[in-house]
């Protein structure tokens, strides 16, 4: 049975993968924040950007295709959202109402896909408390066994999933059109997988003596990365500088 790509770790060698987790965070933190706040100049310079990331991460969109089936349809929905109430003005006006929004989510949904198959989830639990161990006041190791955690059921809810859609294509539900019968041989059975996934995850912690106080891996910023992690952050910096810059070096350039 084939394997679900999305949201799983991907051992690599490259220079992502490579650079400091506590940088890859920093960077993702920067380019959602870019994406949120200047959407408009994000979608024209990340794009080719992600691609040359996914790339070298040794990333390819048509792994993925089946699976961002779902994205693409939320990322419709937000596009017929966002311009419904535009059409009277134009297309013009209504494309970009509708499908500035939608790229930017595209965008950050592959922000998050790029990071998930970049980043093991021991590596992101001992960045986040690496990260809130200094606050006082803030139980660093909760938030960061749970986040590690939710990255690791993702995947395996995302699994379930396919499983249970093979498993009724193998039986013929597919052709099945009742929506209660379609339903009801979906739910059932994520239901209960995930109950007993849960169940041996649970008994898995017990069995290692798992406390989410102790540090299992200790982890220092490589300070010699710190200029390639500003060379991946050039083009988050120029989305969100640009706007301001704009004004000032307009009228320089036309004098």
């Amino acid at each position: 049975m084939a394997e679900i790509n999305l949201f799983h770790y991907s051992p690599g060698t490259s220079p992502l993968h490579r650079l400091a987790p506590q940088l890859r965070v920093l960077v993702l933190i920067v380019y959602i924040a870019a994406v949120l706040a200047r959407p408009i100049v994000s979608i024209m310079i990340f794009p080719a950007v992600l691609l040359m990331a996914s790339i070298s991460a040794g990333l390819k969109w048509k792994d993925y295709r089946r699976e961002l089936r779902l994205f693409g349809v939320l990322g419709t929905i937000i596009f017929l959202s966002g311009a419904m109430g535009f059409f009277h003005q134009g297309p013009a006006a209504a494309l970009l109402h509708g499908g500035v929004p939608a790229v930017a989510f595209l965008m950050v949904v592959w922000l998050g896909i790029l990071f998930t198959a970049l980043t093991d989830p021991d590596e992101l639990y001992s960045v986040i408390r690496w990260l809130l161990g200094p606050i006082p006041g803030i139980p660093a190791g909760r938030i960061a066994a749970r986040t590690g955690m939710t990255l690791v059921l993702i995947p395996l809810l995302l699994d379930t999933v396919h499983e249970i859609i093979e498993a009724r294509k193998a039986r013929g539900i597919e052709l099945r059109r009742n929506p209660i019968v379609w339903m009801g041989s979906l739910v059932n059975p994520l239901m209960e997988n995930l109950l007993l996934h849960m169940e041996e995850f649970s008994m898995a912690l017990e069995a290692r003596c798992f406390d989410e106080n102790v540090v299992r891996r200790q982890i220092r910023l490589d300070t010699g990365q710190i200029p390639m992690a500003v060379l991946y952050l050039l083009p988050a910096i120029l989305a969100i500088l640009l706007p301001l810059l704009l004004p000032v070096l307009l009228p320089l350039l036309l004098q």
